[in-house]
């Protein structure tokens, strides 16, 4: 009787311990939708997911390729069946692949080391072709592919959509300057601090100080690295005056930014913004006088006298 009950007790137990480990381990992560786009020797993947806990790690494995990437706890969105949310990541091509489809599979992870069912695809590789014929090679060789008037010879829509696209690449735009605050340092101290952003890479940003005369009174050069940066100059020791700042940006191909400035005014230790300085040369008005017309009579020098005419007599009778 006390086997008995001794063997109801631990499958009772063991009921109890293993059926929530067992309905936990069926709940894991699940990818709830994926979209991949081709562009320019890149792949570009977002992808969603539903998971009971939040989810650490998203795995994408392309050929030879494999990226990892790390989920903040921030993107997992509490809901009402767990955690949800998405991630985005760009996976390059290498040089040497040259299939029309790149097979991809996509798997989970979450932070209690439960990984999702693997997701499969493909993405179609949209490049230019070389036709597989010899038909019009000898054109092709003798004339060139883009003629000035906009006619191809030998060339697909995809070849020139993809030289316009490597045109685009190899364009380089100027970096864009943020706005500019002035900030005071100490009794006699100022310092600089702007963002800038390029397309490309960054390469430094200048600082430089004037004062109401236009004459140079401060400068300094920053550097800069990446496609954006923010930061604040040196500190500049300034006496009391009216002063303009102007900063421009620069990037690694020498392109320079619009020129930013700003115009403030040192008093002691207080620091005010001012409006652009104005030319304080009073300028006199011209006023034209109508010539004066000179009276009937009057002689001008050098001129010679009229001749005075005397009335002819009267004969006498």
């Amino acid at each position: 009787m006390n086997r008995q009950l001794l063997r109801l007790v631990i499958t009772i137990l063991a009921i109890f311990f293993l059926s929530p480990c067992s309905a936990h381990a069926a709940k894991k992560p699940a990818v709830v939708s994926h979209d991949e786009t081709y562009v320019n020797r890149t792949v570009r993947f977002r992808v969603a997911w539903q998971s009971e806990n939040p989810v650490v790690m998203v795995k994408i494995f392309t050929g030879k390729e494999q990226k990892e990437i790390k989920v903040d706890e921030y993107d997992n969105r509490r809901t009402r069946d767990g955690y949800s949310g998405e991630v985005n990541a760009i996976v390059e091509l290498d040089p040497s692949f040259a299939e029309e489809a790149l097979a991809f599979v996509i798997q989970l992870e979450d932070d209690a080391r439960l990984k999702s069912d693997l997701m499969t695809g493909k993405v179609q590789i949209v490049r230019a072709k070389k036709d597989d014929d010899d038909w019009g090679r000898d054109k092709v060789a003798s004339q060139p592919t883009l003629q000035p008037t906009g006619q191809t010879t030998g060339g697909t829509t995809v070849e020139i959509l993809d030289r316009v696209i490597g045109v685009m690449d190899r364009y380089d735009m100027a970096p864009i300057l943020g706005n500019i605050t002035i900030s005071r340092v100490g009794t006699d101290g100022v310092t600089i601090s702007t963002s800038a952003s390029d397309d490309k890479s960054l390469s430094g940003v200048t600082f430089k100080i004037s004062d109401n005369t236009g004459t140079l009174v401060e400068q300094d050069s920053v550097a800069a690295t990446g496609k954006s940066w923010q930061g604040t100059s040196k500190t500049f020791n300034l006496v009391n005056g009216n002063y303009k700042v102007v900063v421009q940006a620069t990037d690694g191909a020498g392109n320079t930014s619009k020129e930013k400035s700003e115009f403030f005014s040192i008093t002691g230790s207080l620091l005010t913004p001012q409006p652009p300085f104005t030319d304080t040369t009073t300028s006199v008005p011209v006023v034209t006088q109508p010539p004066v017309s000179e009276p009937f009579g009057v002689q001008t020098p050098g001129e010679q006298p009229p001749a005075v005419q005397t009335p002819p007599s009267l004969p006498t009778q």
